[in-house]
């Protein structure tokens, strides 16, 4: 495996705008390349090394995603489960019409709606029901049972927007388990696989090894250092499945690395099966919503029981096979996870809003990738 023209890309990062990135690549449940490029502050008296903390924003949904589907493949929850059997606010829900009038749904908002951001819900955190909500309860389930106050914009499962729906979904598995999200994901992934620099809530001790957090001005490359916090978290106690966990590279890719190696980790713990990590690579947005999805960065994908799910690799461009899927972040994270190859990819740094990387740094990651693994 050449990695040199990665290495070349990567070294000049800090020149497109990008202060610090770390990468990693594993194959065959082996890392096959790892690097650190930049300084993980702003003076530049720190560089970038695998010790340095992200909040890693929507790549939690990944991890959010596998969580639940534990628990379709065991038979605790399913698919066209109505939501309400779990969170009954639920299930009289209102949509908003596009001329403001509201109405009764008429379609039952259920479990898959949720892992397929079909289930009409917005991403606006600061509604007047969950600004409510938060002055008598701060925990995860009685934030999201106020999310069901909030009329929806669409029937459920009959458009794609990109919204609150993974963190509706921690909660059902929070209820459907019978213990606290952040707890299930403790006990049914990060132990197991070992995985001990992430969570919701970071000690002092892991505060202080946060890589700066910027926001880039995209026209001048510029960036400038923002406070370090994630606008995600609606309370202290709220385990956000959509956005709220903070991670190294090294352990965030130990669950990719598991799901791409057919769902099971190098040390035997079985995390899903692979027909479950197959069914998260299958778009499952009908036409409408599909459209809806496509963009200028994810043409040729579909969205699955995940993230994105690689469809179409003549449209896409992408070098990765159909049935690769994953997700990124508000900050730059890129996970990737194909299970055909055996290959997962995280990309991590600390930029907030920067489309640049969405829009060119991704793709161009990926396909370096894999001609590198093609020489090999």
């Amino acid at each position: 495996m050449n990695f040199s023209t990665l290495d070349a890309y990567l070294e000049r990062m800090p020149e497109r705008g990008v202060p610090a990135c770390e990468l990693a690549v594993t194959k065959d449940g082996e890392t096959v390349y790892r690097k650190s490029v930049g300084f993980s502050d702003s003076a530049k008296t720190k560089p970038a090394c695998p010790d340095d903390i992200y909040w890693i924003f929507s790549a939690t949904k990944v991890i959010t995603c596998t969580a639940a589907m534990r628990l379709v493949e065991s038979g605790v929850i399913a698919l066209d489960d109505p939501v309400s059997k779990y969170i009954p606010e639920f299930e009289h829900l209102i949509i908003k019409n596009k001329d403001g009038s509201l109405v009764p749904a008429q379609n039952t908002l259920t479990v898959e709606h949720l892992f397929t951001m079909t289930g009409g819900l917005t991403y606006n955190l600061g509604t007047a029901n969950i600004l409510l909500a938060k002055k008598f309860d701060t925990s995860t389930l009685h934030i999201v049972k106020a999310m069901a106050k909030d009329p929806l914009v669409f029937e459920p499962g009959t458009h794609y927007q990109y919204s609150l729906c993974h963190d509706v979904l921690a909660a059902v598995v929070e209820v459907a388990s019978g213990i606290r999200f952040s707890e299930y994901l403790q006990k049914n992934i990060f132990d197991p696989l070992g995985m001990k620099d992430i969570g919701f809530r970071p000690t002092e001790e892991q505060k202080a090894r946060f890589s700066a957090m910027y926001k880039t001005e995209s026209g001048t490359r510029r960036a400038n250092e923002i406070d370090c916090i994630n606008r995600f978290r609606i309370t202290e106690d709220y385990d956000s499945g959509g956005a709220g966990l903070f991670s190294t590279v090294d352990e965030y890719i130990k669950l990719i690395t598991a799901l791409a190696c057919g769902g099971t980790a190098k040390n035997g713990y079985k995390v899903l099966s692979p027909e479950s990590v197959r069914m998260m690579g299958e778009n499952r947005l009908c036409d409408a919503a599909l459209n809806n999805f496509v963009n200028t960065r994810l043409y040729g994908y579909g969205w699955g029981l995940c993230g994105r799910a690689h469809m179409d690799p003549v449209m896409s461009r992408s070098k990765s096979p159909v049935g690769e899927f994953g997700w990124d972040g508000a900050c730059g994270a890129l996970a990737l996870v194909d299970p055909t190859n055996k290959l997962a990819i995280y990309f991590g740094t600390h930029i907030m809003g920067y489309q640049y990387l969405y829009h060119s740094v991704h793709g161009e990651i990926k396909n370096m990738v894999y001609d590198a693994l093609a020489e090999n």
